[in-house]
């Protein structure tokens, strides 16, 4: 795999904040010293048209990168898909207009449900399609395996994978969700090395993934699964050790949601999640 990477750039999600914090969520990530943010697809709408401009504005003067932004409209189901191109373009022309790098994309399947040959087949082609328009606008198409979804298991997430071309779509592996569905984070990132995009870094509750090894029907419907860094199940110097040894840097965004809020709300939570990060060696 070449010589040892880099220390990669960290950001983190807005996610983790309400929709209403948006602002407060800006600041406390840049206060906070992470690199990058990743945002939701409602960002586009909300700050479209000459709005673009104001918060590319607001994003240089926090010294925040725009890593990433969710495609969230994007269902990509494969028993019923749709045309998603227009909408597409639309996130990918956002981006670009705030100099941003990643679109992020997860399937609309389910788990439990059996997919044929050709709808898996339509759906990578799908994704083939969304991933050259992505490159039109300089801009790089993630999968993001999701609980929940088609790509849950490992199975799922290999059968979208093998699906799809290399050169349209990448992967952004979620350790915590690839944990939570029965995957070994580091063995995905072995296997993918070369489609890896950027990562998202969660815990999954100890809560949680017990029930999910005995019945992840079961832990579907439960409230919260994940929590900060370092508070659960996920193994994070094994994934860091594996990173170090990559020949290229990835992104790591910080992307906590689905977890019970602490008293002092989403900016202690990203505190807990810096100090975390800070004792595995990637911030200073």
């Amino acid at each position: 795999m070449g010589p040892p990477a880099a220390r990669p750039p960290v950001g983190y999600a807005t996610i983790s904040w309400p929709r209403e914090q948006f602002a407060d969520a800006l600041r406390t990530i840049s206060d906070l010293g992470f690199a990058g943010v990743q945002m939701l697809g409602w960002v586009r709408d909300a700050y479209a048209g000459d709005k673009t401009s104001e918060l590319k504005h607001q994003l240089q003067t926090l010294k925040l990168r725009p890593t990433a932004l969710s495609c969230s409209k994007a269902k990509l189901d494969p028993a019923r898909l749709k045309d998603e191109t227009a909408q597409f373009r639309d996130y990918a022309a956002f981006l670009k207009g705030l100099g941003g790098n990643h679109l992020q994309i997860t399937d609309g399947g389910r788990p439990e449900q059996k997919y044929s040959t050709d709808e898996i087949k339509a759906l990578g082609a799908a994704m083939n399609a969304l991933g050259k328009a992505a490159q039109e606008y300089g801009l790089t198409l993630g999968y993001h395996p999701h609980f929940g979804t088609l790509g849950e298991t490992r199975e799922g997430l290999g059968r979208v994978l093998d699906s799809t071309d290399p050169r349209y779509v990448k992967l952004i592996a979620d350790v915590a969700h690839l944990t939570l569905g029965g995957a070994d984070p580091v063995e995905v990132i072995q296997t993918y090395h070369e489609r890896l995009v950027f990562l998202h870094f969660k815990d999954v509750r100890k809560d949680v993934a017990e029930l999910a090894r005995q019945n992840r029907d079961l832990a579907r419907h439960t409230r919260y699964h994940f929590c900060e860094i370092g508070r659960g199940v996920v193994d994070f110097p094994r994934i860091v050790g594996t990173l170090r040894r990559l020949s290229q840097s990835h992104w790591i965004i910080v992307e906590l949601d689905g977890y019970e809020p602490p008293p002092g709300g989403p900016a202690e939570s990203a505190r807990v999640n810096k100090e975390a990060l800070e004792k595995l060696g990637l911030l200073a």
